[in-house]
């Protein structure tokens, strides 16, 4: 799964059309400035559900042990680590946000719902070379272009450093040779102001994603085949969710530089969440201190007792967990 994100990663970086002059003919991403009523994201009765397009949404559940007791707790202790960066709002023990607010999800919103013609345009370019079997690339940097929304309706507790989210890059690539559809998205936090008590968590943000060609649409929700999700926080760590939604169903979430965390009565600074949903079965790796690489004979090679490193049977928990509906 890793080397596959990291095929997929070199793929945005490196594949589509030569776009050396910045055509806007083969590139039409350009500038946006919208204004958004509400960064935070919620369901409304009697309408499609947003929040099940979230991307924590179904390791968020599905962290949720089958029997009472059998994670020890560590299923709350990710969840309320998750929270900060998730901008996640919950009652007290639930296994479900019933709202978010972060930079990643609300763009992935604004895509599916079709609401910026800039962003459907990049889509389109998307279907049309599909259509065509020729390569094509929609990229913000290319351009010169940003992405920037402005909360128009914010609570009175929100820092002003939060109220307007610039996303430094946004890339639709379609490999004709691979017939994949690749999307990346960058975000970049503005610095906080000395006086915001506290500042927000994230101070950037990623996410990538693969589709399948035959699968891609123009408007809509499209499923990936594979995404990484990543956050950059201030105080708390790092976070990346690497998905795979083809072939076994699984999620890996990986917690590093981690603070404030405490499972199992220990306070890792590394936390691997292996959740098969197939087998329903959840694996939690724990470290502290530990490199991720070491020195030998003049090289750096892996460290087994880091937990990004450790194998099956190295677990500190495992433990069945409850199904979620669509990842069997």
């Amino acid at each position: 799964m890793f080397a596959t994100i990291a095929v997929m990663t070199a793929f945005l970086v490196g594949c589509g059309p030569d776009q050396s002059e910045g055509s806007r003919a083969l590139n039409p991403a350009a500038d946006v400035d919208r204004s958004i009523k509400s960064f935070r994201l919620s369901d409304t009765k009697g309408l499609d559900s947003v929040l099940q397009y979230t991307a924590f949404n179904d390791i968020y559940r599905g962290l949720e042990p089958r029997e009472t007791g059998a994670d020890k707790g560590s299923a709350q202790a990710v969840r309320q680590h998750l929270d900060a960066f998730l901008g996640a709002e919950r009652a007290d023990g639930d296994a479900q946000y019933i709202s978010v607010r972060n930079p990643l999800d609300l763009l992935n919103d604004v895509i599916r719902r079709g609401v910026v013609d800039n962003f459907n345009a990049g889509r389109r370019l998307m279907r049309d070379s599909i259509v065509k079997d020729e390569p094509a690339r929609y990229n913000t940097p290319i351009n010169d272009a940003l992405i920037r929304f402005t909360e128009a309706e914010s609570a009175k507790s929100t820092p002003i450093e939060d109220r307007t989210w610039v996303y430094v890059m946004l890339d639709w690539t379609y490999n004709a040779e691979m017939n994949k559809v690749f999307r990346a998205t960058q975000f970049v936090a503005q610095s906080p102001d000395p006086q915001s008590e506290p500042p927000p968590e994230v101070a950037s943000a990623a996410w990538s994603g693969r589709y399948s060609a035959e699968a891609f649409g123009s408007a809509g929700f499209n499923q990936p085949e594979f995404s990484a999700t990543s956050f950059t926080g201030r105080t708390m760590g790092n976070v990346e969710l690497l998905q795979e939604f083809v072939g076994t169903q699984r999620d890996t979430l990986t917690l590093t530089n981690a603070s404030g965390i405490t499972i199992n009565g220990t306070e890792p600074d590394c936390v691997r969440v292996a959740l098969n949903y197939s087998e329903s079965q959840a694996r939690i790796f724990l470290s502290s201190g530990e490199p991720a690489t070491l020195e030998q004979s003049g090289t750096r090679k892996p460290n087994p007792r880091h937990c990004g490193n450790q194998q099956n049977g190295d677990e500190a928990l495992k433990y069945l967990t409850v199904t979620i509906t669509g990842r069997q």
